[in-house]
């Protein structure tokens, strides 16, 4: 039975006669594909995202097809111990069902980021690339969820696909789909500029409805983190380019996508209802942001019981007994969660992932246009982590799986033959 199981032989099955054979790599690439096509429908948890993803955490292993490096497994190791101890916590919740909720299923994320990981190391650029694609497929399902919805393109989805007059598509809200549909722009935007002529017409395309819905979410942490990302991709697609030939094109698509952007979102605004939501949203004042029960108001407060509480007070503990709501940064929410123990390991996964991007694509390797795109996304959602709490939002563990990795696939896979001592 263990020898089915491995990446060099094939599930075999007859049918009338036909022999049919379909290797452990492509049952593979169907269980990703699946898991991220999906990962933007989530109404209601467990998603079937999630069902697809338990799929990928258990089979993909069995298959045969990861190589698992030293980066994923030192940020497995981080995040098994800031789970541990935001398990331990638990204990000083205010509801503990809840509580232990909330961190098994950030075990699960973690874990699921760990097995992309694994997988994207084996065989790098196709499977980034496929997990991308289908990815950006699950933002344009999400879109088109989005214009059905605030369009009233069918009147009765109103309700189901927008939140408060902003659109949400297929997100329980308008924050997390604004903040999913970034790392899909991103991407597309660097297949425009390093693809051939057709594809990146096609990659062009798909970025404007992307661009738009990012817009109807009316986001200001999401239009932040898609601008945070797409001016760190530009920097550094700028400082890596190698031939000239690159250089005109970078200059030509970004001059070319600006100005379609700003048509396009200019022809948007003249919409009186988009215009004058975005008029108001883009206001720095909004009155849940001020006070001493608004957004900074209950960070500054959840600094204060960071620093009484060593072990942290419990998961959800501060937004059921101690403040209205969540202290809006994810940072802040992880030492109140798992204490400073915790909280440091997180930190250290988070912004470790971050650097370990950055100094990888030092490297002129073939890998580095995939590190480019998938460390920009990420750190337009590191940026975005001080404004919102991100701990469990999918592409986030997506997003740090790829750059895992990737960094562990830039490193050479040992010789198994070469002696311990040599």
């Amino acid at each position: 039975m263990t020898a089915l199981l491995t990446s060099r032989q094939a599930y075999q099955n007859e049918l009338g006669g036909a022999r049919w054979i379909v290797s452990a790599s492509l049952l593979a690439a169907i269980a990703v594909a699946a898991a991220m096509g999906t990962s933007s429908i989530v109404f209601s948890e467990p998603a079937v995202a999630d069902i697809l993803m338990a799929a990928v955490i258990v089979g993909v292993p069995l298959l045969g097809v990861t190589r698992f490096g030293h980066m994923s497994l030192f940020n497995l190791v981080a995040w098994l111990i800031f789970v541990s101890f935001g398990l331990a916590g638990c204990s000083m919740s205010t509801n503990f069902g809840t509580a232990l909720t909330h961190q098994v299923v950030t075990l699960f994320l973690a874990l699921g980021a760990f097995v992309l990981a694994g997988y994207v190391t084996a065989d790098p650029e196709p499977r980034f690339r496929l997990i991308m694609t289908f990815y950006v497929v699950g933002c344009l399902i999400a879109t088109a969820a989005a214009f059905v919805g605030y369009f009233q393109i069918i009147p009765s989805t109103y309700d189901l696909f927008t939140n408060y007059g902003r659109a949400r598509g297929t997100f329980k809200d308008p924050n997390v789909l604004g903040a999913a549909l970034a790392p899909a722009i991103v991407y597309v935007a660097w297949v425009t500029l390093r693809s051939p002529p057709r594809k990146a017409l096609i990659a062009a395309a798909v970025a404007l409805p992307l661009c738009l819905a990012l817009l109807l979410t009316f986001s200001r942490g999401a239009w932040a983190s898609a601008a945070f990302s797409l001016l760190i991709a530009g920097w550094l697609a700028l400082v890596t380019t190698r031939r000239a030939e690159d250089f005109r094109r970078l200059v030509v698509v970004a001059a070319l996508g600006t100005v379609a952007l700003v048509a396009t979102l200019g022809a948007a605004l003249e919409t009186d209802a988009i215009g004058d939501l975005f008029e108001q949203r883009a206001s720095l004042d909004q009155s849940y942001d001020e006070g001493p029960d608004g957004r900074f108001g209950g960070q500054a407060k959840a600094v204060r019981y960071i620093l009484d509480n060593p072990f942290g007070v419990g998961t959800h503990t501060f937004r059921d007994s101690l403040h209205p709501e969540e202290a809006h940064n994810v940072y802040l929410s992880q030492f109140l969660n798992a204490g400073w123990i915790g909280g440091t390991f997180y930190l250290i996964s988070v912004f470790g992932t971050l650097a370990a991007g950055v100094y990888a694509i030092r490297a002129r390797t073939a890998l580095q246009g995939p590190l480019i795109v998938a460390t920009a996304s990420f750190a337009g959602l590191v940026f975005e982590g001080f404004v919102i709490d991100t701990d469990h939002w999918r592409h986030f563990f997506v997003l740090m799986a790829l750059i895992w990795g990737l960094v562990d696939a830039t490193r050479p896979e040992p010789d198994p033959r070469r002696r311990a001592y040599d």
